[in-house]
């Protein structure tokens, strides 16, 4: 078959990919059917949205079902249409955009008996070129943050079209340094990168364009541009036909474009050497393992699918993985060496590091207490820590959904919109009941019940503490609430007043142990570890530690099955939904017991 875009990106990746792809040279010529094009863009690009959806917790994406892509397809599609119809306002000429491939325009060259093909999500046909707009269901944040607090490397243009400073002409030095200016746009180069990644598509279809305009003699100019959601946009709670409608609000659209132009036109020769180096990985096949790198994104959702094959050298537990922070690397002596370098050097597992490579102490604990399969714990921490707790306790947990368009008033691209929430209330020290003392609320449709969630929610806490796992989520959207409600702010802000983190007591906060007196060094210091979390402090590693609870066999559980079953309500028979709420409900009420399991666990060990 041809080579696609989704299947140019991911060949680069390395040459046992190709191999691995099962490549038939004969077939590379060939016309690529549009059935098979489109289940392979459709996957890729929803792999992306629930990137997008989900960057605070990616981990839990990586193995994407077919149903979280069926679920999520229709938001990507209506991001298309908006962008489509809103392309006239920017830019002259005639456009073709559609919901479904095969009414696309698309764009194919032979180079090398090789066929590379690509369809343009909205085709724009000027007087002098015309203009390709790709869209990404991401939003503009990614893009106009780059640059410094002040001021970004980007700027909308008199059409208000995001353009580089330097392609608007303008004098950069009155914005920022010379050298933080280059440093950020650096970052639209790297694929590897938020913004990067987009880019580097982009660049690749350019590739494929311009090359079949030079084979069909078209001497047309093409510009080239990215669209995305607007990240200031907020949604002014209008409908039509109970559908919300994205008029424009104080100057901004729900989508915005961004001229890519320039930058894309300076990663054709790099773009030009992937020709070349896919084209060599094409002529001598083989499937070998490879060293492992970057390229695989083995921790994002568009991982590279083969990873369950070469990442089988390490294993299951205690790899080099699990030690905290490795990302930043290690060191020995002088010498700096990646988390790759040491396992393609045969380092795969924790205890094949050697001890001086552990300049981190909370990686010479995890260290300890692997050797001698005993837990690390400062009872002195954890027993101060604890006494911050007053009861009764309210053990809190949020369920939202991202959607990529904002679907309520007051909402944003991407806004966690939350559609439940469980309580479980610790009356009494030791004292809660996993029914009897469990509340809460669960959207029972589509529709704004986020009122009806705020009152019931106010209503249950009072004076206390109010307990969760890992608190800047809770609290970002009780703040996110009070701006919305403003008759709960003050409510609500109490609730926000009394929120505690339980990670603080497992984990470690910096912040508090030094204001209870801890040095720094101490106070940074993890107050906890058991070998058997494998270097992870996530409820679902922590809570196997301190009872017999699980998640293992829930049909609901995770966050993105609670969003994906959510998500699934409307088109559910009356049957299916009412087991899927039930389980949902099931979920959620998990989170919630789970904190006071590990609470309790906690003062069992002190």
């Amino acid at each position: 078959m041809a080579i696609t875009k989704t299947k140019f990106i991911n060949y680069i990746r390395c040459p046992r990919y190709v191999s691995l792809d099962d490549i038939k040279k004969e077939k590379l010529d060939s016309i690529v059917s549009i059935e098979e094009y489109k289940k392979e863009e459709e996957a890729y690009k929803i792999a992306e949205l629930l990137g997008s959806m989900f960057d605070e917790n990616g981990n839990d994406l990586i193995d994407v079902k077919n149903e979280h892509l069926e679920t999520m397809l229709p938001y990507y599609n209506e991001v298309e249409l908006l962008a489509g119809h809103l392309a006239p306002k920017y830019f002259n000429g005639t456009f073709r955009f559609s919901k479904t491939t095969y009414n696309q325009e698309s764009f194919d060259c032979l180079i090398n008996n090789i066929r590379y093909i690509c369809y343009v999500d909205i085709y724009n046909e000027t007087k002098d070129g015309f203009n390709i707009i790709e869209v990404k269901a991401t939003t503009t944040k990614k893009y106009i943050t780059l640059g410094t607090k002040e001021h970004s490397i980007f700027k909308k243009d008199q059409k208000g079209i995001y353009r580089l400073l330097e392609d608007l002409n303008l004098n950069i030095e009155d914005y920022m340094p010379i050298e933080t200016y280059e440093k950020e746009k650096a970052k639209l180069f790297d694929k590897f990168t938020g913004p990067g990644h987009y880019v580097y598509d982009l660049a690749v279809q350019r590739f494929i364009i311009e090359n079949d305009l030079k084979q069909s003699k078209d001497k047309r100019k093409a510009n080239y541009y990215l669209a995305t959601l607007n990240s200031k946009y907020i949604f002014d709670g209008t409908y039509e036909k109970e559908k919300p409608k994205y008029n424009e609000i104080n100057g901004e659209d729900i989508i915005s474009f961004i001229d890519m132009t320039s930058v894309t036109q300076k990663m054709m020769d790099k773009i030009r050497l992937d020709v070349k180096t896919i084209e060599g990985y094409i002529n001598d096949l083989h499937a070998e393992p490879i060293p492992l790198g970057e390229y695989c994104e083995h921790k994002k959702v568009t991982k590279c699918k083969y990873c369950k094959i070469c990442w089988n050298i390490l294993p299951k537990k205690h790899s080099i993985l699990s030690y905290m922070d490795n990302h930043h690397g290690f060191k020995k002596g002088n010498a700096k060496y990646t988390v790759f370098d040491l396992i393609n050097n045969g380092k795969v597992s924790m205890l094949d590091i050697d001890e001086t490579y552990l300049t981190r102490e909370k990686n010479k604990i995890q260290r300890k207490a692997l050797e001698t399969n005993t837990p690390y714990i400062n009872k002195q921490k954890i027993t101060d820590g604890i006494n911050q707790i007053t009861y009764p306790i309210y053990h809190l947990d949020f369920e939202t959904f991202p959607c990529p368009l904002p679907r309520f008033k007051g909402e944003k691209p991407y806004t966690q919109s939350v559609f439940q929430f469980s309580l479980h209330i610790e009356r009494k020290p030791g004292k809660c009941d996993k029914e009897k003392d469990h509340y809460g609320y669960l959207a029972p449709d589509h529709l704004d019940h986020r009122k009806e969630l705020i009152k019931m929610m106010c209503d249950l806490i009072k004076d206390g503490t109010v307990l969760v796992y890992n608190d800047s989520f809770e609290k970002t959207r009780i703040k996110e609430l009070s701006e919305i409600f403003p008759e709960y702010k003050e409510k609500l802000l109490k609730i926000n007043s009394q929120i505690f983190d339980l990670m603080n007591v497992v984990k470690t906060r910096s912040k508090m142990y030094e204001e209870l007196g801890y040095d720094k060094q101490e106070a940074k210091m993890i107050n906890y570890y058991n070998p058997s979390m494998d270097g992870s402090y996530s409820i679902k590693k922590v809570l196997p530690v301190f009872s017999n609870l699980t998640y293992q066999g829930m049909e609901v559980a995770n966050g993105v099955e609670a969003m994906v079953t959510y998500a699934k309500f409307p088109k559910l028979n009356k049957l299916d939904y009412k087991h899927k709420y039930q389980k949902l409900v099931e979920y959620c009420q998990q989170d919630t017991y789970a904190m006071f399991k590990v609470l309790e666990g906690l003062k069992k060990i002190i």
